[in-house]
């Protein structure tokens, strides 16, 4: 009698994979339209795997939203390596932003219109999440070197990433039809000319 193998899945390649369709059936769907269930079906991990990595749905999502922005943290960190001027700084976020949108859009979507207090109610708004913190402390101290205009704070930041962010989101709509590659030098300099001194 011969014995049959059964496959077996790596846990962290299953982790990753719940991780992966969750992320994107909310951002598809909302989060209060997916169900375990359909997880199961998307992922092909079974439910019990499911509830051996997560309590329940709210866990499984603060996992993903604390997922996604470490990774955006990380990737913007590490690119900001080497970086010395305010400017090339926070052209380092509209890059990281586009490529992302080119790369990963399911990540940026998630990013832009996920509804997160829907179901954490303590997390933060993602204005208030550590890389649009760096943001803002790079424009605040564009403000102190004396090359970005004294002005609001909040209005500065937003004046420079409301150029970069409705760019990704026309892009995400299908509106601009190019790789936000191929435009990124003109809106990093509009988003600059905005709050520059």
């Amino acid at each position: 009698m011969v014995a049959v193998k059964k496959r077996r899945i790596a846990p962290n390649v299953k982790m990753a994979r719940v991780l992966r369709v969750a992320r994107e059936l909310f951002v598809e769907k909302g989060y209060y339209n997916v169900s375990i269930p359909a997880i199961v079906k998307a992922s092909g991990v079974s439910t019990g795997a499911i509830y051996s990595y997560f309590a329940n749905k709210e866990t499984l999502a603060r996992r993903i939203h604390e997922d996604t922005l470490a990774e955006f943290q990380q990737m913007f960190l590490q690119r900001l390596e080497g970086k010395e001027g305010v400017q090339d700084k926070l052209q380092v976020f509209a890059e990281l932003c586009f490529d992302i949108a080119e790369s990963d859009p399911v990540m940026m979507e998630y990013m832009l219109y996920m509804k997160h207090a829907e179901f954490m109610t303590d997390a933060s708004p993602i204005c208030f999440t550590e890389p649009f913190k760096l943001v803002r402390q790079y424009v605040e101290l564009g403000m102190a070197e004396g090359v970005i205009r004294q002005q609001d704070l909040y209005v500065a930041a937003i004046s420079y990433t409301g150029v970069i962010l409705r760019a990704v989101e026309l892009r995400l709509w299908c509106v601009i039809n190019r790789p936000l590659q191929e435009i990124s030098e003109d809106l990093v300099i509009n988003a600059w000319a905005a709050i520059k001194a």
